[in-house]
């Protein structure tokens, strides 16, 4: 499927995707903004690449968000416009033909990062 993809023009769509979660045996688990529930709770978040062709999205790639306090050895903190980043440019290895990126305001304007990493890219 993404060899299929890979030969078409995509819009990508970056978002973050929480999932509240009780306990903290799951790595990465924090008290963080989940945005389903509108609110910071106990959970874990993810920044997500969507495509979006003819109307249809579906995930391409996606990367757990580390919060500081829960970094292990080995471990490098990045911000979730770093990450994005990150996933847009690995996209690009993989030869997908990005048209267009798009993302709230999260990754846009409180943080100038990626949009100078897309610049680049």
């Amino acid at each position: 499927m993404l060899n299929h993809l890979k030969s078409r023009k995509i819009r990508v769509i970056i978002d973050e995707t929480g999932v509240p979660k009780k306990g903290r045996k799951t790595d990465y688990v924090a008290r963080q903004y989940i945005g389903r529930l509108g609110k910071v709770e106990n959970g874990i978040v993810s920044v997500v690449a969507y495509g979006l062709i003819d109307g249809i999205t579906f995930p391409i790639l996606f990367e757990v968000f580390k919060p500081q306090k829960c970094l292990k050895p080995g471990d490098v903190y990045k911000t979730k416009p770093q990450i994005a980043a990150g996933l847009i440019e690995e996209m690009l290895h993989l030869d997908f033909q990005i048209e267009l990126v798009l993302a709230d305001s999260l990754y846009g304007e409180s943080e100038a990062y990626l949009l100078s990493e897309l610049e680049e890219l």
